[in-house]
């Protein structure tokens, strides 16, 4: 494998990670707004910091249990 073709398929894997973070942050975005429409903001500021693919994961799924933002704003520290 030659070097550009290394760092094009290095390149290709950074944009589809990029582009999974994003559709996390979406999703978290949309439940937050749908089920705590008042911490949108605080959230978001929060969520929008985080790059790691997992720690988002988390985050979406507690969504669908979480009684209020703070159990959410919980797993971001």
């Amino acid at each position: 494998m030659t070097l550009a073709e290394k760092l094009r398929k290095e390149g290709e894997e950074r944009g589809k990670l990029e582009g999974k973070l994003e559709g996390l942050k979406e999703t978290i975005e949309l439940g937050i707004t749908l089920k705590f429409p008042g911490d949108i903001d605080t959230v978001m500021i929060e969520v929008n910091k985080i790059d790691d693919f997992k720690t988002l994961v988390k985050i979406k799924e507690a969504i669908k249990t979480a009684k209020d933002s703070s159990e959410i704003l919980a797993l971001m520290k």
